[in-house]
């Protein structure tokens, strides 16, 4: 699928205005005629503006990833699921964090699915013992603050992966992709950026034997640093098989 913006015709058209009636509230009740015109902008506008997105009528990659429309001829494959647990608000809105996730796993035909979203309402003591999360980024996580973190959220298929939102850790990090075993998951902290979750969470779907565990070209979205980039973040070929071999990674 080519970027589409005013003026565009054709199939693919067709299926952004399907997936803008369907996703969008209240529904644009957009003519399925094929037709990139003033109505459909407005309306891919509106969608771009609820999803943390550059607001410019223009459906390029990462406006595509979010609506789950697949480039022309590479149709998604392959499908993960997250659940988000929340027990801080995070710098950077929620739904651009899920767009820029998607942005990042779309151009290898992985789509990435909102399974479910909830706070985790603790009790008073656990939400300010757990403000801070304290204790080491271990892969495994066996017990402390990080494993007491990771029995909250309710039910969370071992089939899904669970992402945690905090406030802050004691080490100086953004984000740990260690949890508890049988319960996938990762730790994001409030101050992480649009693609933090994705690099968490790939970290998850490459697993603990995965090498090398971080590449230091800040064009990778497994660059060590949780980097502000312009652009979104690549995969290499390596990562790319690894992650569809992950049970986590469910063809399609």
């Amino acid at each position: 699928m080519t970027t589409l913006r005013q003026g565009s015709r054709g199939p693919d058209v067709t299926r952004l205005q399907t997936e803008l009636n369907r996703q969008l509230s209240p529904r644009p009740d957009l003519q399925l005629d094929g037709i990139f015109g003033a109505k459909t902008n407005a309306a891919v506008r509106r969608f771009q503006g609820s999803n943390g997105l550059v607001v410019d009528g223009v459906v390029g990659p990462r406006t595509r990833a979010a609506l789950g429309i697949p480039e022309t001829g590479r149709p998604f494959t392959h499908r993960v699921r997250l659940n988000f647990c929340s027990i801080s608000l995070t710098d950077v809105p929620f739904n651009s964090i899920l767009a820029h996730t998607q942005a990042v796993y779309a151009p290898h035909g992985i789509r990435i699915d909102f399974a479910n979203g909830m706070s985790l309402g603790l009790d008073p003591d656990a939400a300010s013992r757990l403000t801070q999360v304290d204790g080491t980024c271990q892969w495994t996580i066996t017990g402390g603050e990080y494993a007491e973190l990771f029995q909250h959220g309710g039910h969370v298929p071992s089939t899904d992966i669970g992402v945690f939102y905090i406030d802050r850790f004691s080490q100086a990090l953004n984000g740990c992709g260690g949890h508890l075993v049988n319960r996938p998951g990762c730790i994001v902290a409030r101050a992480g950026t649009r693609w933090c979750t994705a690099h968490e969470v790939c970290h998850v779907l490459l697993g603990a034997s995965f090498s090398p565990t971080h590449i230091n070209d800040p064009r990778n979205l497994m660059h060590p640093v949780d980097l502000q980039r312009a652009d979104t973040p690549t995969l290499t070929a390596a990562q790319v098989e690894r992650i569809k071999q992950s049970p986590l990674c469910v063809a399609i």
